[in-house]
């Protein structure tokens, strides 16, 4: 293998990845609006403060996993969850819970008129210079916890929820915070040292670092795989979910450093963890709640599973040819495909300035040719 260009795909995928990203203002624009929710839902003056209402992000957000959307005109997706610690099951109803939250938000004016309800959750949108939508999940504490607890530990049993659903008689149980607990163990090697860099850069103490700074090659390795996951499927219902992309590169994910083994060997190991069950039907279980089965759709429409092996497949196939280019000129014409045109060459531009100069020059020079008469199609006189 061509060490050079290993090192160059490698430095390209780093870039992509960063340019997927969403930007620093953008998030702490997403974290400045979640805690004025938060502030408003928890007044002296709101019905719902005795409940000890708390706001927490949930979902890609959280995890540092967000991607841009691929068109201008698509909205970035804030999770966020508003659980009342003090409400148990027992005193309310899953209509009351999610009712005492958005009759709460209506009396604000502001977002009375950016309200809407959703099967589970309540969506605040915002202007569309901001670009993002806010989805507010209210939750109580999940108190039946025991049986979970004795699987995954009572640190991470411990932050499981219960949230609402229209269509679902009984509490549906939930755990964002374990699950990001989870999933920050899984790559905590990277994390850490990853940190204290950043920390050492800017002469800072290490708490002083906020984590969403910190980027590791497993976030990354998830962003470009959700990207080329949107690229290849489009609009496809069958496109695999994020929580399956994310739960299976994290139990892949071995704390390597760099991005590009990171990612082959993710994209290596993630089709032999997909577990069975006594019928043959596959099985992901939730790492922090190991009754419940991300792959529960795929026994219903089978094609699910297989357009999710064949797109690993394609992945590795993508990254082979990148690798066996010739040329960097070459390696990124062959992710195109993958990754779209535009990215591909803003990217290649800061990655591999010289090759866009060459490109600008080319055309500068090219000769110009007079058509006096256009030509007609192949076939025709």
């Amino acid at each position: 293998m061509n060490n050079i260009l290993q090192n160059q795909l490698s430095q390209f995928l780093q870039s992509l990845a960063d340019a997927l990203d969403i930007s620093e203002a953008q998030y702490e624009k997403a974290v400045k609006h979640y805690e004025a929710v938060g502030d408003w839902l928890s007044k002296d003056d709101s019905p719902i403060t005795i409940y000890e209402p708390q706001i927490y992000p949930q979902g890609s957000f959280r995890l540092g996993t967000m991607i841009k959307p691929f068109n201008d005109a698509d909205q970035y997706d804030i999770d966020l969850v508003c659980e009342l610690k003090a409400l148990k099951k027992e005193n309310v109803s899953q209509k009351q819970l999610k009712d005492m939250v958005g009759d709460r938000l209506k009396e604000n004016e502001r977002y009375r008129k950016m309200l809407k309800e959703g099967k589970r959750c309540w969506t605040l949108q915002y202007a569309d210079s901001a670009r993002f939508h806010m989805d507010i999940l209210p939750a109580i504490p999940d108190d039946d916890i025991n049986g979970i607890a004795r699987e995954i530990g009572a640190d991470l049993a411990e932050s499981a929820i219960l949230i609402t659903d229209q269509e679902l008689y009984h509490w549906q149980h939930s755990n964002p915070k374990g699950y990001a607990e989870w999933f920050k163990e899984r790559m905590k090697v990277q994390f850490n040292a990853r940190r204290m860099l950043l920390a050492e850069s800017i002469r800072a103490d290490l708490e002083e670092v906020p984590e969403y700074k910190v980027k590791t090659p497993l976030q990354r390795a998830i962003q470009i795989l959700k990207r080329h996951r949107d690229i290849r499927f489009g609009d496809n219902k069958d496109k695999p979910i994020s929580i399956i992309i994310t739960t299976l590169a994290a139990q892949s994910y071995d704390n390597e450093a760099d991005l590009l083994e990171a990612l082959q060997n993710i994209v290596t190991k993630m089709p032999g963890l997909i577990e069975r069950d006594e019928q043959g039907e596959a099985f992901i279980a939730n790492p922090v709640n190991p009754l419940e089965n991300f792959t529960d759709k795929w026994k219903k429409h089978p094609e699910k599973e297989v357009r999710f092996q064949k797109w690993l497949e394609q992945v590795k196939d993508d990254l082979d040819t990148a690798l066996s280019a010739g040329n960097p000129s070459d390696m990124i014409e062959s992710l195109k495909p993958s990754f779209g045109d535009r990215m591909v060459n803003e990217v290649a531009s800061k990655v591999f300035p010289d090759l866009s100069r060459a490109a600008t020059a080319a055309v500068s020079i090219a000769p110009s040719i007079n058509i006096t008469k256009p030509s007609k199609p192949w076939g025709h006189e």
